[in-house]
């Protein structure tokens, strides 16, 4: 999404693609959040479950009109589901 010129774009629209950016990220970290309970690693679940909750409050923080702040939470988020998923890949399998 970097990069993209969201300035022609209807604000409804940019707006049901910004929800959609947080849900991808919002998965993201439920899937996080399982794997750790799963592994017995309740201090990681909660820290996803942190993130997740951290996620909710900003995404229901933009304003639904500003599209600065709604391309701005967007490029933020898919930074960080890129980081989040190239460290999942980097973590080894349990044996």
């Amino acid at each position: 999404m970097s990069g993209k010129d969201w300035s022609t774009t209807e604000l409804s629209v940019l707006y049901d693609v910004f929800y959609e950016c947080g849900t991808r990220l919002g998965g993201e970290y439920v899937s996080l959040m399982r794997a750790a309970r799963q592994d017995g690693d309740s201090e990681s679940e909660l820290f996803w479950r942190r993130q997740s909750v951290a996620l909710r409050d900003e995404r229901d923080a933009v304003d639904s009109h500003d599209r600065d702040a709604i391309v701005a939470a967007m490029e933020r988020w898919d930074y960080i589901l890129e980081l989040v998923q190239h460290a999942r890949a980097a973590r080894p399998v349990a044996a």
